[in-house]
């Protein structure tokens, strides 16, 4: 077994999001790896320590260590970018926990696995052993065009965090060591990867960051009523285009047989709910709000038909979710979620202007509702889909490259 040291801020057995896919990787490294994890201690510690009372065994093959972020929440709220020069911080005492581990277990691979935003790749590269880093993520720019769509503060907020992410992907220097200094790194999307191949003129491999948390019962595949039940789910952001998803539904021939399950809440709900009514159509949707994972997967699995209209993400994990429960998707052809849906699956539209992206929203739903075979045909194909994305088909990979690494004998000097 190899001795792999793993740089994990957010690992969390019970959350979604970037702490879940911490924990998700981690578990794939272990299985046939020993595998050191240091993680961050306010945020995870109980979580991870609730987990090995319940099932120990997961826990076989895995050490963890732990660091407190100091932090001000204060001034976090009145800028939240400075969440960062905390994680910068939080990043040099991993640095100095894992010189001092490494005289300990002598690590075979070091893995920088998360945050997976770019901007922050920490200070291990500095050590002198094989480094993976990744899945990589955050190049991806909002489309410029759409920023009015998302409001005043959004278009603010989305347009400056473009040009941070312009800047930074560019100029930022300890990203670049990190990036040459790794003898592999993982993109999250194929976007990502072309973008590294770009900037720094190194390869990687594709690995997206989200995968089937657990396995659902295989759906029924039944054919729909006289109405169709349609499903959106996530923050009311205004990078999540929840605004354009409820005009769209507004501009539907088939207003009078959809039946539209929001899920979710947040700082554009109110906004959206006013929209609703504006529209005359808020008696057609059916608001959840913040739910029980089990019950948004209980709403989402009696649903028809998915949609996600994220203008920010790399992806999703609800969409693995809502494809593993045969829902067709409806999305944009952005980020990794071009790489997730294809046409055996879903429909994917282009995020060029509002009125177009309304006008093929709407069409999209229209096609689903007057071709229930098709509707019913993409729904199988999108059970399929979700289970190349489980967990066990990334510890193949990830085994493949820990072995590439241990067999180059230059690496291993």
């Amino acid at each position: 077994m190899l001795k792999i040291l793993v740089n994990a801020y957010a690992c969390s057995p019970y959350l979604g999001s970037e702490p879940g896919m911490g924990w998700n990787f981690i578990q794939a490294i272990s299985k046939n790896n020993k595998v050191v994890v240091i993680t961050e201690l306010d945020e995870f510690k109980k979580d991870i320590e609730k987990k090995q009372i319940e099932s120990p065994e997961l826990f076989n093959n895995l050490t963890f260590y732990y660091i407190r972020r100091v932090h001000n929440n204060k001034i976090r709220k009145i800028w939240p970018p400075s969440y960062y020069w905390y994680y910068k911080a939080w990043q040099k005492d991993v640095y100095k926990l894992a010189k001092n581990l490494d005289l300990e277990y002598n690590f075979d691979i070091i893995h920088q696995l998360n945050m997976v935003g770019f901007r922050e790749p920490g200070f291990l590269w500095k050590l002198d052993k094989p480094l993976v880093w990744g899945p990589i993520g955050g190049l991806e720019i909002s489309p410029w065009k759409l920023l009015p769509s998302m409001g005043l503060y959004g278009m603010c907020f989305y347009g400056c965090r473009n040009i941070i992410n312009l800047y930074q992907m560019h100029f930022l220097r300890r990203v670049k060591k990190c990036a040459l200094k790794s003898h592999v790194l993982i993109s999250a999307t194929q976007e990502t990867k072309d973008k590294i191949k770009r900037l720094w003129g190194k390869d990687s491999i594709v690995i997206p960051e989200v995968g089937l948390l657990e396995e659902f019962e295989k759906p029924e595949f039944k054919a729909r009523g006289s109405v169709m039940k349609v499903c959106w789910s996530g923050q009311h952001t205004p990078g999540k285009s929840l605004n354009l998803f409820i005009e769209a539904i507004s501009k539907s021939r088939n207003i009078d047989n959809l039946e539209i399950h929001i899920i979710g809440k947040g700082v554009c709900t109110n906004k959206c709910v006013k929209i609703a009514n504006q529209l005359n159509i808020n008696s057609k949707i059916i608001w959840h709000g913040w739910i029980q994972k089990k019950d948004a997967v209980k709403i989402i699995s009696q649903c028809d038909l998915f949609c996600i209209t994220s203008l920010k993400d790399i992806t999703s994990t609800v969409l693995l979710e809502a494809l593993s429960l045969g829902l067709p998707v409806i999305t944009f052809d952005l980020f990794g979620f071009s790489n997730i849906v294809d046409s055996s699956c879903g429909i994917k539209i282009q995020a060029n202007t509002k009125k177009q992206i309304i006008g093929d929203l709407a069409n999209a739903i229209d096609f689903f509702f007057e071709h229930e075979s098709i509707r019913q045909e993409k729904a199988i194909n999108a059970y399929k889909r979700a289970n190349e994305y489980d967990w066990s088909g990334k510890m193949l990979i990830l085994d493949e490259i820990y072995n590439s690494i241990k067999n180059k004998p230059e690496m291993n000097k």
